[in-house]
């Protein structure tokens, strides 16, 4: 008999509880994004501004305003409140499965509303979504086409799907979009406005991991964070992993 896979959730929900407790100062969980062509609506003097302008090259052209947005894996919950805020959404549900990360999200209270929850079994109902974004989380669910699937469910007809993951090299996931059923609208690779945010983030980011109170965890934080120099970053100069975003539709 052929031993069931086991699932990486309960570890992924207890490494994002424990990074709430040991760098609260972030509000946004991401690589970044920069472009050339800087139209932004991310105040420049934002100390998360790379942060937040991923969540708004994500869902860049899509209706948001008077939309039911879902973003699933919502983190900490800066990217809902920018959004929702600056493109005037009617309302904003994030998700996450770390209960700390819903906690520190829900501390704003104002503008969105938090809810714990796995992007695999979505508690929503059919086909009562505008509009689903999800950013650099997919690559950390135990099954990616089943989430995929689940957007699809909500969304309702016509409705938008707005994706941002990195992923392995050798790993194309449109495919895998495209037999859930959903319409391509764009695709792009943007691996280099990734590596260039993460250059000049960099500083900040490897301050604040400086500053922890448990030095044991330090470079493996900046490993994972982005930091020049460290592992994540590595992988993304050397094309061990590329980083896409997707524009899709739900078919009317």
């Amino acid at each position: 008999m052929t031993k069931a896979k086991e699932s990486k959730s309960p570890d992924v929900a207890a490494y994002y509880d424990q990074a709430a407790g040991n760098i609260p100062t972030f509000t946004v969980l991401n690589y970044g994004y920069i472009d050339p062509i800087d139209d932004s609506l991310v105040p420049s003097d934002h100390p998360e501004k790379y942060c937040l302008k991923l969540y708004e090259h994500t869902v860049r052209e899509t209706p948001l305003a008077g939309a039911q947005v879902l973003e699933i894996s919502c983190g900490r919950g800066g990217g809902a409140r920018f959004l929702a805020k600056a493109f005037q959404v009617a309302h904003y549900t994030g998700i996450d499965l770390s209960e700390e990360n819903i906690r520190f999200a829900k501390a704003g209270n104002d503008g969105p509303e938090f809810l714990l929850g796995s992007a695999q079994a979505l508690d929503i109902e059919d086909e009562s979504i505008d509009v689903v974004i999800n950013i650099e989380a997919s690559h950390l669910y135990d099954d990616r086409k089943q989430f995929f699937s689940e957007v699809l469910r909500v969304l309702k007809p016509g409705g938008y799907f707005c994706y941002t993951d990195g992923c392995w090299a050798n790993d194309n996931c449109t495919g895998d979009l495209l037999d859930a059923g959903f319409e391509l609208i764009e695709r792009r690779e943007i691996t280099p406005n990734v590596i260039a945010a993460l250059k000049l983030d960099s500083e900040r980011r490897e301050a604040l991991f400086d500053a922890m109170p448990d030095k044991s965890l330090i470079e493996e934080y900046k490993d994972w964070g982005g930091v020049i120099g460290y592992r994540a970053y590595q992988r993304f100069v050397n094309g061990e992993t590329l980083y896409f975003s997707h524009r899709l539709r739900k078919p009317v």
